[in-house]
């Protein structure tokens, strides 16, 4: 993985990425989809609980993410929130090759203020996401009264253009009440837009992920309800953006690579032969594994899965010499 740290136009706004390393092991995901977080805080600060923690469990479903802590303060105008969110928008579109992300698979996440941001980039952005997850979003801009900021209307300005969705909050939630959320997916059903929602019975503002490790320590911040709105927002994001390719392709049908079963390329006439040709001494090797029972295993494992465990036998720059071989068939 690689941290990478991204100097934006405004010195008081930092970018922060998480960035999967390719792997031969992981060809299917060479490219990822991004995650870009706006944590919460009011637009007096960005929230620790709702930025690295949440960065980190979408890097473990695979997502490449991201962190913008945007500019916040009594003195700070919002709109320079928002002028981040865009460049930070920019950033990843410009740079997805060498981040490995799919630009046209980048979601954004924010909770509170950093939900009206998602919403705000999702209406006015330059480059809108593909998807927004909103957490206890604060939708209303009269409530900008309440921080002693100006809020941008929303909801008057969602329209077909506006991404699909993801909204979860809470009935108890007293300080960002359920109307805004209400009001926001009520806009985005108007203008035909997908979108869901969630929200749970108990649960106070600001949970995060409901986790132990995100409550401050406070019993009242843990909430096994609320906390499934991640797993369900990775189901969502899936059906949004789609998920990592797999295969199980019959054997003699799709692509057939170094990365195949052993099986699959001995179907394969043409594929055997140019195994053989590249490593001659595989045939004996499988008859030995025959022998000791361990056929049907070796049969079920790939060369480059085998090039890992015997780097001398089956070096790196030969499997990568059969491949270009089999991509001719």
């Amino acid at each position: 993985m690689k941290i990478i740290d991204y100097k934006l136009k405004n010195e008081k706004a930092t970018l922060r990425g998480y960035v999967h390393e390719k792997s031969r092991e992981m060809p299917n995901v060479d490219t990822r989809p991004a995650v870009l977080v706006f944590p919460g805080g009011g637009y007096m600060m960005c929230s620790d609980r709702e930025a690295d923690p949440i960065a980190l469990a979408y890097l473990a479903e695979g997502y490449n993410t991201f962190i913008l802590r945007y500019s916040v303060g009594v003195n700070e105008p919002v709109y320079k929130a928002f002028e981040d969110a865009d460049e930070a928008m920019g950033y990843l579109h410009s740079n997805a090759d060498a981040l490995n992300i799919d630009s046209s698979k980048i979601a954004v996440v924010g909770f509170s203020a950093g939900g009206h941001l998602t919403a705000w980039l999702s209406v006015f952005g330059k480059i809108k996401p593909n998807a927004a997850i909103l957490g206890y979003p604060a939708i209303i801009a009269a409530s900008g009264r309440n921080i002693g900021k100006e809020l941008p209307e929303l909801c008057a300005h969602v329209d077909n253009t506006t991404p699909s969705s993801f909204i979860f909050t809470t009935r108890e939630d007293m300080l960002v009440p359920v109307e805004h959320s209400l009001q926001y997916a009520a806009a985005l059903d108007k203008a035909n837009v997908d979108f869901e929602m969630h929200v749970f019975s108990k649960g106070s503002h600001g949970l995060s992920l409901a986790r132990t490790f995100t409550s401050s320590g406070k019993a009242h911040m843990v909430n096994d309800e609320v906390a499934q709105w991640f797993d369900l927002s990775i189901r969502w994001l899936k059906g949004v953006i789609g998920d990592f390719t797999t295969s199980d392709q019959p054997i003699g049908s799709g692509k057939i690579d170094s990365h195949s079963p052993i099986a699959v390329l001995m179907s394969n006439e043409k594929a055997w032969e140019m195994v053989i040709e590249c490593f001659p001494f595989l045939p004996e090797n499988l008859r030995l594994a025959e022998e000791s029972g361990r056929g049907a295993m070796m049969k079920g494992a790939s060369i480059r899965q085998i090039s890992s465990f015997s780097p001398d036998s089956y070096p790196e720059e030969q499997v990568d010499i059969l491949d270009s071989k089999l991509a001719q068939l």
